[in-house]
């Protein structure tokens, strides 16, 4: 794992922690992001089938948690798919068997148009374009 963009956390434990789930899931780098969106970003080493050819990352807010997501089509934005419903810092091990769950659900996966569900969230983080 290599960490590809370092910024100031509030805590050294957050470094900890977040690093302890990206070992722990496998991941291939992690990315610290200062927006309101979100705290960290874990890029993972597999896809969601649905979105072929753009890799799944963690993405993680001190408040709210962890959620499943994509990389978007451009740099600096995360497309959010599924949030893990464990709490704001779930246990490194309960992250990784969540992950697991969420990426055996999605295997055949698609949005339905029109199916009154919510479309994944897009969400800009830093070196993301403006327009």
């Amino acid at each position: 794992m290599s960490i590809s963009q370092v910024r100031a956390t509030s805590s050294a434990n957050v470094g900890e922690y977040v690093g302890s789930v990206a070992t722990t899931v496998g991941a291939q780098s992690v990315d610290w992001w200062c927006t309101p969106a979100f705290d960290a970003v874990v890029t993972l080493s597999c896809e969601i089938p649905y979105y072929r050819g753009r890799k799944a990352v963690l993405a993680w807010n001190r408040h709210f948690g962890w959620s499943l997501g994509v990389h978007g089509l451009s740099q600096g934005n995360v497309l959010v798919v599924e949030g893990l419903g464990l709490g704001p810092a779930p246990d490194p091990a309960h992250c990784s068997d969540r992950v697991a769950e969420l990426l055996t659900e999605l295997a055949d996966w698609a949005p339905r148009p029109a199916s009154g569900q919510p479309a994944p969230r897009i969400v800009h983080g830093p070196g993301a374009p403006h327009g």
